[in-house]
């Protein structure tokens, strides 16, 4: 069984993927979008078939999403830093 990421929002659970535990095919589908288009469809791809939980993150504040995502790197040991290029720059 694959370990899960889990996240309270009020009284309702999100139950996520953990981040090294995400498909392969999902990480091939968001590699060239911007990073908003990349956040967007990560949710839609691991949340395809979980519509009530996407929905809970679909009311949910930017800042509250915010704070859902770093955690769930956090979770997974997982950060966003610079890539290369854009440190360069």
């Amino acid at each position: 069984m694959t370990e899960k990421f889990h996240y309270t929002v009020g009284k309702k659970k999100i139950t996520l993927p953990r981040f090294g535990n995400l498909p392969f095919g999902v990480i091939r589908k968001i590699r060239k979008l911007d990073e908003v288009e990349q956040l967007f469809t990560l949710f839609e791809l691991v949340l395809d078939n979980d519509p009530d939980t996407l929905a809970i993150i679909d009311t949910m504040e930017q800042e509250a999403v915010q704070e859902l995502i770093v955690a769930w790197q956090k979770d997974s040991g997982v950060t966003v830093g610079e890539s290369e290029e854009s440190a360069d720059s």
